[in-house]
């Protein structure tokens, strides 16, 4: 007989202080931590339990859409002032 030797996954993520700070208040209202919520997160994900949002649908997307599609886009920077912002987040 063999025995399977079970693995865990570790998986990380970067939130803002804010953010941070805001989730442990609002789940601890609800009696949970954050590391509790992050756990149930694969287990509901892989039980198909999870509802998904669509965030293509909110004011702010549909405000971008009806602007990208009327010309109203303002260029605020180019694609390697994005990728460096990116990797200034990255290094914090």
């Amino acid at each position: 007989m063999s025995h399977a030797t079970i693995k865990n996954k570790t998986v990380s993520t970067r939130v803002t202080p804010e953010i941070s700070e805001q989730a442990k208040e609002n789940l601890a209202k609800q009696g949970l931590t954050v590391s509790e919520y992050i756990r149930l997160a694969p287990v509901k994900a892989a039980n198909n339990e999870v509802r998904l949002v669509s965030f293509l649908n909110s004011p702010e997307a549909l405000a971008a859409k009806h602007e990208a599609e009327n010309s109203e886009v303002i260029e605020i920077g180019s694609l390697a002032d994005f990728d460096n912002w990116i990797n200034r987040l990255d290094e914090d």
